[in-house]
């Protein structure tokens, strides 16, 4: 019973997130602890770092822009002791890059390409630590304008392949899902953001919910706080805050040829 009432509580946030969405203007927001993204990639030379932490894992990313459309991503998450389940604490790493190969004229629509060798952002089990160089992922995120660029709809179909998969070390793929949405000009200066994703196939986690609001006060930082469960009212990631900094062009030959540093 607590499950299909906490399944209903679930439906009534999503209803309530996209009935918004239909009436406000949002814009494209990054990952952060999000799994889904958008197809923006940042300026070249830029810099992103974003540190998370919450009941289910913490994380810290390191992203460099190095080319125009393409972003290599660096990230580590510690997984902390699940006592239910007999899961021990333990580290997971992922490198990743990202391109991006379509942008609409008007800069409302686009897509990329991720492709990375770790485990997958959005695939969670509590099998303990899982070798980098065993797993590879892809996605796809897409974004939809729609009604005349009031809503911008980020989707992002994927795939993964564990080659290390279960007590018989056997090869195992997976089919992964995120949609989310996120709503501007409610609250000043502040996105609300919902997403849902999830894992089908041989590798398989069961879809689960994140909604929370990203303060943006300045364009250099981004802070954030979720809440996230799965869809049938199991633990989820729980709550989440996160910061996330922008650098400006510091990997660009004129940065460092008009800048210094001052010790």
């Amino acid at each position: 019973m607590n499950g299909y009432i906490g399944f209903l509580k679930v439906q009534t946030i999503l209803i309530c997130l996209l009935f918004i969405g239909f009436l406000s203007t949002s814009n494209k927001v990054n990952a952060q602890q999000f799994y889904t993204d958008s197809y923006v990639t940042m300026p070249k030379g830029t810099g992103t770092f974003i540190l998370t932490s919450g009941e289910h894992n913490a994380n810290i990313y390191s992203v460099f822009a190095l080319f125009k459309g393409f972003e290599l991503n660096f990230q580590a998450t510690l997984f902390y002791e699940d006592k239910p389940t007999n899961a021990t604490n333990y580290f997971t790493t992922n490198i990743y890059a990202k391109y991006t190969f379509w942008v609409s004229n008007d800069r409302s629509a686009g897509a990329a390409v991720f492709l990375g060798i770790g485990k997958a952002p959005g695939y969670f089990t509590n099998s303990g630590y899982s070798a980098m160089h065993k797993n590879y992922w892809t996605a796809v995120p897409v974004t939809i304008p729609l009604f005349g660029n009031t809503i911008s709809w980020d989707i992002m179909p994927g795939g993964l392949v564990d080659f290390d998969y279960g007590d018989n070390d056997k090869t195992a793929w997976g089919f992964t899902y995120s949609s989310r949405i996120a709503i501007y000009k409610v609250i000043p200066k502040t996105a609300i953001v919902g997403e849902i994703f999830g894992t089908e196939g041989q590798v398989h986690s069961k879809p689960e919910f994140k909604a929370g609001l990203r303060w943006e006060p300045n364009p250099w930082i981004v802070v954030a706080g979720t809440y996230g469960a799965m869809l049938d009212g199991g633990q989820g990631s729980g709550f989440e805050l996160g910061v996330m900094i922008f650098t400006p062009k510091f990997l660009s030959k004129d940065f460092m040829r008009n800048n210094e540093i001052q010790y």
